[in-house]
């Protein structure tokens, strides 16, 4: 009779009964835990968006190597600066196809009378290898001319056309560019011999960075044993290498700090969602010593528990996920220079993560169901 009663009574969906019971409780609990889940969602995004735009420039570079002063392996952390003859000797290497020198500076640039610290890139506009990606604008600069990431752009409130001061220059904003956006700081573009007059004059004539593209039909690898064959004061990487030390950097400076507070988000949203599944279960102890006493065995009851807690976890996580979604455009409106880009694989790990919460949460519920005994049925 007891196995005829519980058949006929796992056809009913039993878990969502109970849920729905109450709905006030259900959406509180799946507003905590996807606001615990929108939470990690936020850093994830964040973390990818940073990844992708801070570095967007380094690795769009059409070269094959990277050549710095010695010891210098990331743009991001480190200075270096070559004499202007480097050029000029590695281009007698037989395996060197082209050579784009570059400067970099670390510059206050005034817009509108206030000031904003930005990487100043000199360049060469003529050379393809140094230009970014604009895409507002002309990335041919003429003397005299700049060109802004967009994001530092919007935050200052200009455009094309508009005038920005560095040092004792103005430059006209010629183009915006993206993939240059490294959110404490920003990348600006101004040719190579106005970059220069912008050092003091004992220090002009100076390089930082050289672009080398091996001749057709030469490898990379081939390029890079001969150019660390030849010389051994300057630093020569790959590009792939150079592109994952400047995301090391980013990792090693970025990467903790949301990695803690995304712990901690995923901690709240475990807690609020133990405490509300716990109280249910408390609240709804004669039902389920109702299921004990008509033959409903550990693994049934256990079922139920974990059905409720993952259902919470599926519904905070969409709800997690729509306000990402509906907030990253407030973001880019209110702080243009922070980057929100959600890859697939992340929203991936988020939600296993939240399955992971969904399980953690039901073990007290869990341990206070297995308490009960079918005969407390009768104390009535």
């Amino acid at each position: 009779m007891a196995r005829t009663s519980l058949a006929a009574f796992g056809r009913v969906p039993l878990g969502w009964r109970l849920v729905s019971h109450d709905w006030v409780r259900f959406a509180v609990t799946v507003s905590g835990t996807g606001a615990a889940l929108a939470l990690m969602l936020f850093l994830a995004s964040a973390y990818d968006g940073v990844k992708v735009e801070s570095n967007g420039y380094v690795a769009g570079r059409p070269a094959g190597a990277w050549v710095a002063q010695g010891n210098a392996s990331n743009l991001v952390r480190a200075t270096s600066f070559m004499n202007p003859a480097w050029p000029d000797i590695l281009r007698d290497s037989p395996a060197v196809g082209s050579v784009a020198p570059m400067l970099r500076l670390v510059l206050p640039v005034t817009i509108h009378g206030k000031s904003h610290t930005a990487f100043v890139w000199g360049i060469d506009p003529s050379l393809p290898a140094t230009r970014p990606t604009v895409v507002l604008g002309d990335a041919n600069l003429d003397p005299g001319e700049i060109i802004l990431d967009r994001a530092l752009a919007r935050k200052a409130d200009v455009t094309i056309g508009g005038t920005v001061g560095v040092q004792d220059r103005t430059f006209r904003v010629a183009g915006l560019s993206v993939g240059t956006n490294a959110v404490m700081t920003q990348f600006t573009f101004v040719r190579l011999e106005e970059a220069n007059e912008l050092l003091p004059i004992t220090l002009r004539n100076v390089l930082s960075f050289l672009l080398i593209t091996p001749k057709p039909g030469v490898s990379v690898d081939a390029l890079v044993g001969d150019l660390r064959g030849r010389q051994d004061e300057l630093n020569v990487l790959t590009s792939p290498e150079f592109v994952e030390n400047n995301l090391d950097e980013l990792r090693s400076g970025l990467l903790p700090i949301l990695g803690t507070i995304g712990i901690f988000g995923a901690a709240v949203g475990s807690l609020v969602l133990t405490l509300l599944v716990y109280s249910s279960v408390l609240e709804r102890r004669e039902d389920y010593t109702l299921l004990k006493a008509i033959g409903a065995g550990p693994g049934y009851v256990r079922r139920l528990v974990l059905g409720q807690c993952l259902l919470a976890v599926a519904w905070g996580y969409g709800f997690g996920f729509a306000i990402c979604v509906a907030i990253r455009p407030v973001l880019a409106w209110a702080v243009p220079v922070f980057v929100m880009s959600l890859s697939w694989p992340a929203s991936a790990v988020i939600g296993l993560a939240a399955i992971a919460m969904g399980l953690t949460s039901a073990w007290l519920p869990l341990h206070q169901i297995e308490r009960i005994y079918p005969a407390e049925v009768f104390r009535a």
